[in-house]
This record gives C-alpha cells, structure tokens and sequence, in this order.
C-alpha cells in the first residue's frame, strides 16, 4: 500500500509538468505575439471576378528548370510580420493573373521572402505564408492552380542588406517567377 502510495505521488508531478508543457506555442518573440492579426484571410474585393470552390489545394511541379523574372509581372511588398495582401498588393496580382492566364504554357513560382530580423524558422513560415496568400489569391482569380507553386526563402535572398526600414521593405516580399514550356 506504501509503494502504491508512494508511486502516486512522484507521478503526479510528472504528469501535471508533461501536461503543461503541451499547451505552449512556439512563436517569435513578443512580435508575434502582440500581432493578433497573424491568422487573418486575405479579403475579397468587391467588383472583381474570383472564382470560389477552384482550388483543390495541389500544387503545381516547381522541380527542374530555372524560374526567371517576367519584367512584367510586379513583385509585391509586406508589412512588417504581415502575410494579408494589401488593396496596392491585390490591384498587382490581378494585372499579374491577367497576364498569367493568357499564357498556359507557362509554370509559376512564387517565392515568399522576409528580412533579417526574426529567426531562421520564423523567417520561412512567415515566407510561406507570403507565398501561400499570393497564390491563394490567383487561384481565386482563376489561375490554374496545377501551374503554380510555392517556395519560402525566408532571409535568405535579400535585396537590400541595409539596417533600415526602406532596406527591410524591399525585402519583405514575394516575387513571381516564370518558367515555360
């Protein structure tokens, strides 16, 4: 009976500490957390053609081949730990799938970029989320899905390397990239 008790006791304590634990969030430091908006949509813009229930969630084959800037498709700029698209951002990616649309031989990329501030696994989610609500928008705009995918590079490919808020801008980014047929 001592035994049993005395084994209650020492399990109790390691079980309430393994409980705790599993209820915490893995988030960039205050940043993050004082962001609320972090798990917000992109909106609809009224007037604007979108097409609902065309996305079946595959991505297109981005393996093999080189994606290159079209000098007509506009890379489009974030807020600081921002993925929502922005009214300027939206007005782009709708010339952008104009464009995208008339083309089917072409294959695209989007790549999500962030700046150096934030850690390395931060910076790629954050990317990929950038990425994510870039494509989510075409899609919705009626670009086949199966030619597009996505990529984070997080901090990996600045523009700019300046400690400044213009420098930072520039970098905060998603740029789409095409490859043809």
């Amino acid at each position: 009976m001592k035994k049993n008790i005395l084994l209650l006791v020492l399990a109790l304590p390691l079980l309430a500490l393994t409980l705790s634990s599993c209820n915490k969030k893995n988030v960039k430091g205050s940043a993050a957390g004082d962001n609320p908006d972090m798990t917000t949509e992109t909106a609809t813009i009224p007037g604007v053609d979108i097409q609902e229930g065309s996305e079946t969630g595959g991505e297109g084959d981005i393996r093999g081949g080189e994606f290159l800037e079209q000098a007509t498709i506009q890379t489009i700029n974030f807020e600081y730990d921002r993925y929502e698209l922005s009214e300027e951002a939206r007005a782009a990616l709708q010339a952008n799938a104009a464009l995208i649309k008339t083309r089917k031989d072409w294959t695209v990329l989007v790549e999500g970029h962030c700046d150096d501030r934030g850690t390395i696994e931060y910076n790629l989610a954050l990317g990929q989320k950038r990425a994510k609500s870039v494509r989510d928008y075409y899609v919705r705009l009626g670009v086949a899905d199966s030619a597009m995918g996505t990529i984070s590079y997080g901090e990996e490919k600045p523009l700019c390397t300046e400690q400044t808020d213009a420098c930072w801008l520039q970098n905060r980014r998603a740029e789409t990239k095409i490859r043809g047929k």
